[in-house]
């Protein structure tokens, strides 16, 4: 079931090695912008669901950027699938079988090392990062519209695989039926991938990342009932990264 994840990660290995076995180009080559400080936005989608960032660094030469982010994922169990009540109409999609609607909200440090610069004439920069730190799933608990069959009406409760199931489950509840009794997990993060920066502008930030990203929470999230527990998440990602630098030449 990781099966798109691991291919995305073998992917990240196979052009970092690539990367790292090319020769260093002449320097007159390059059009050599030191940047202080950089700011920019991510808009992601990974192998089991989607995510937003940001991200705040500094480059202190030519070939090293050290940041700050931050992000929020949201993550998808594989065997999490939308359904609706074929006797009811009106009625909400319900995901038979699952316990929680789960998320990752990270926070940590990077370091990004530059591969190939972009020449003087425009062109795509390269470059590898790497960044981890604290995790926190969160766990929002599934709650079902079901029929209570003692007093004829329906009620919104949350889901129990041992009581509810297609005879009694009218539909779903909505996602955040259930935040009161969100479930929060420490953990941690760690994230790597390949970094094509393609922005015309040198004051501007326009690129394209392709990596994988590990989460562990403790205690263990089950997200699915009848389904063994996760020790660990990976999925592999794409990001579209984009923001503005200030700095001198």
């Amino acid at each position: 079931m990781y099966a798109h994840g691991f291919w995305l990660l073998a992917l990240v290995f196979v052009l970092l090695a690539v990367s790292f076995r090319a020769q260093a180009q002449e320097v007159g080559e390059y059009y050599h912008d030191v940047t202080l400080k950089e700011w920019n936005f991510e808009l992601m989608a990974h192998t089991s669901g989607f995510g937003v960032g940001f991200q705040h660094g500094r480059t202190p030469d030519l070939l090293n950027k050290h940041y700050w982010e931050v992000e929020f994922l949201y993550n998808k169990h594989p065997k999490s699938v939308r359904s609706i009540n074929a006797l009811y109409t009106g009625v909400r999609p319900c995901r038979y079988g699952q316990l929680y609607t789960l998320f990752f909200l990270h926070g940590g440090y990077g370091y990004q090392r530059t591969l190939h610069q972009k020449p003087y004439w425009g062109g795509v920069k390269v470059s590898w990062n790497f960044s981890g730190g604290a995790s926190v799933g969160i766990g929002i608990p599934n709650y079902v519209e079901v029929l209570n069959y003692n007093t004829g009406f329906s009620e919104i409760v949350r889901y129990d695989p041992e009581k509810h199931n297609l005879n009694n489950v009218i539909g779903g509840a909505g996602m955040f039926a259930g935040i009161l009794q969100t479930t929060f997990r420490p953990g941690f993060y760690a994230k790597t991938g390949l970094n094509f920066e393609f922005a015309r502008s040198d004051y501007r930030v326009r690129a394209l990342e392709v990596g994988a990203v590990f989460d562990m929470v403790f205690p263990f999230i089950r997200q699915m009932a009848n389904n063994p527990v996760k020790p660990c998440y990976i999925a592999g990602y794409l990001t579209y990264d984009f923001g503005r630098k200030k700095g001198v030449h």
